[in-house]
């Protein structure tokens, strides 16, 4: 058997290619691939940005499938266990995963809706970031990201939890899912905003969500004294800051990408993540917008990389 794997082998050019079916050593598991999310990260190499891996590569890296065969000294799985993953090259039929790196998934939710690496990212900004209960917090950036970190969020005792962005669609998903306050920035008055929500103070804690300058130069904006700025999106070019607001507000800034976790985010966050899908704190059904099959994954890419307004979250289904 043949295994067909996705290599994007430059900027806008994605081909299927084929290899041996791959086989997992010790402490590794073979997984059929069921769907795997479209990462942000792929599209910006799609589009020819900077991004942390070089072309030609077989890519992708949120899978969720069924667990095939295990290597040696794998006790904790078993062929037929549905799961989550983080693992490459997931844009495939099938891949090798480390067993340390995969989580159970429960019966009920299907496979495209437990797309499990963007979760685990969403437990390691919360984990690293550290909210506090009273804190008043804003959200820039009602994507995919965005809106998962809100799920996260919600209930979590602040004082106020706001939203920001320029779809109101998006903003309308943000208060469904638990933001007491949704700001339009190119419509509304976003002084007056803060004003009303921290009376005047400023928020305590700010995660930058957007992926893009404008939304750094906001949560500069709108962040209080001595607060928390989390940077959450991957900003694939260099992003101007003012370091004289930074210095004056004497803000905490916070890098909470996975790698500031380490190993902790492929194995700890990940699991954390499964038992909060399963208890329904994640719920990805209205923002899985758009679904492929593997051999469409040029045409996925070249729509998603034009962030079309009813897009929000794409996944390929082998």
């Amino acid at each position: 058997m043949r295994n067909r794997v996705g290599v994007l082998v430059s900027a806008g050019l994605v081909r299927i290619e084929e290899y041996d079916m791959p086989k997992p050593r010790d402490g590794e598991v073979l997984i059929r691939v069921r769907a795997t999310g479209i990462c942000s990260g792929d599209i910006y190499a799609f589009k020819g940005l900077p991004v942390w891996f070089t072309l030609p590569a077989p890519f992708g890296h949120e899978p969720v499938g069924d667990i095939v065969e295990v290597g040696p000294n794998v006790t904790a799985l078993k062929p037929g266990d549905r799961i989550m993953a983080i693992g490459s090259p997931a844009y495939a039929d099938y891949l090798v995963a480390k067993a340390s790196s995969v989580a159970k998934i429960p019966n009920n939710i299907p496979y495209e809706y437990a797309i499990g690496e963007p979760l685990a990212a969403i437990v390691n900004v919360v984990r690293v970031t550290q909210p506090r209960l009273g804190d008043y917090v804003a959200v820039i950036g009602s994507g995919y990201m965005g809106l998962l970190l809100i799920q996260a969020l919600r209930g979590m005792g602040f004082s106020e939890l706001a939203a920001f962005d320029i779809i109101d669609d998006r903003l309308k998903l943000a208060k469904e899912f638990g933001a007491t306050a949704i700001i339009n920035p190119s419509v509304d008055d976003v002084d007056k905003a803060i004003k009303e929500l921290t009376d005047g103070n400023g928020f305590n804690v700010v995660f930058e969500v957007s992926g893009n300058p404008s939304g750094v130069d906001l949560a500069t904006r709108i962040i209080g004294k001595r607060g928390r700025l989390s940077i959450v999106s991957y900003h694939s070019l260099p992003v101007q800051v003012n370091f004289r607001i930074w210095d004056a507000k004497g803000i905490d800034l916070v890098m909470a990408v996975p790698a500031r976790s380490g190993d902790e985010y492929a194995t700890i966050d990940l699991k954390i993540a499964a038992r909060l899908l399963e208890r329904g704190v994640f719920n990805q059904e209205k923002l899985i917008t758009h679904k492929w099959r593997l051999n469409e994954l040029q045409e996925a890419l070249e729509y998603a990389s034009k962030k079309p307004r009813e897009y929000i979250k794409g996944v390929i289904i082998p």
